[in-house]
């Protein structure tokens, strides 16, 4: 005689199912969400650490003329606005350069000098006269003609100042802070050489000399949290410590010095000065 399954049993094997099948649907979307976020993570990195590269390219490619002169039009401008956590208290810079970083292989003024400002804006800013609304939140570039290739009308203000004549372009969306600090000058009366090159306690969030360019730059790009869109959570900043070719040209005005024209006769070199 065979025995059936009571209906007992039967509930119990339904219930069993249901709690494995439910385990199961809670594990895959668990696995599922984690996947996106690190999706989303990784493409964040990538696209911020475009942005960082390209304003990186854009700070060593730095121009200064030498000669000879000392020039605040083609100085280096910092505006601290805080610690770069949210697009309020993000920093603005600029300064004059050549080449393609930020501005592109097609660009027309590629090929000539021409100044650069960064900054972060956000959606709806309206506290600037833009030619257009700003439509997402994330870092910014200004482009505008070197000083002597402007042209000269005495009623139009073809600087940065004049907010509907230079559009900021989107570099990264991913990117809702921005923090700059600079060393000024290189100073090595109370450290060794190596020691100098290396030190991070002398980086300050301003900078006064608007006639030249720092010895060094750091950047600190803050990621916006894509799950929350909050400002204050998310993932470190992205930071990256340049050092500035033209430093010392930018001082007197002067072509930069290698160690082979300034070391005494018989002396050993390696190298241009600062690398």
């Amino acid at each position: 005689m065979k025995r059936a399954f009571t209906m007992l049993e039967m509930m119990m094997a339904v219930f069993i199912l249901g709690v494995i099948t439910t385990l199961s649907v809670l594990t895959f979307n668990a696995v599922s969400s984690a996947w996106q976020v690190s999706t989303d993570y990784l493409d964040k990195m990538q696209r911020t650490d475009f942005a960082l590269s390209q304003v990186v390219g854009a700070l060593r490619s730095m121009y200064y003329p030498h000669d000879g002169k000392v020039d605040e039009r083609y100085g280096f401008v910092l505006v601290d606005n805080g610690k770069g956590e949210d697009p309020d208290s993000s920093d603005v810079i600029e300064w004059s350069k050549m080449g393609k970083a930020i501005v592109g292989n097609k660009s027309s003024v590629a090929d000539t000098v021409h100044r650069v400002q960064v900054m972060i804006l956000e959606e709806g800013d309206t506290s600037r006269d833009w030619p257009k609304p700003i439509e997402q939140t994330g870092l910014y570039a200004r482009l505008c003609p070197d000083v002597a290739l402007r042209p000269e009308k005495e009623d139009v203000d073809f600087s940065f100042s004049n907010d509907k004549m230079y559009a900021p372009v989107l570099i990264s969306a991913s990117i809702c802070g921005f923090n700059c600090r600079v060393i000024s000058e290189k100073d090595t009366s109370s450290l060794s050489a190596d020691d100098a090159e290396n030190d991070v306690k002398k980086f300050e969030d301003t900078f006064d000399k608007s006639n030249s360019v720092p010895y060094k730059v750091e950047l600190s790009f803050k990621m916006v949290n894509s799950e929350t869109r909050s400002y204050q959570s998310g993932p470190p900043p992205m930071v990256k410590i340049i050092r500035i070719p033209i430093h010392e040209q930018s001082l007197d005005g002067s072509p930069t010095p290698t160690d082979e024209e300034t070391a005494p006769a018989g002396s050993s070199t390696r190298g241009p000065r600062g690398r």
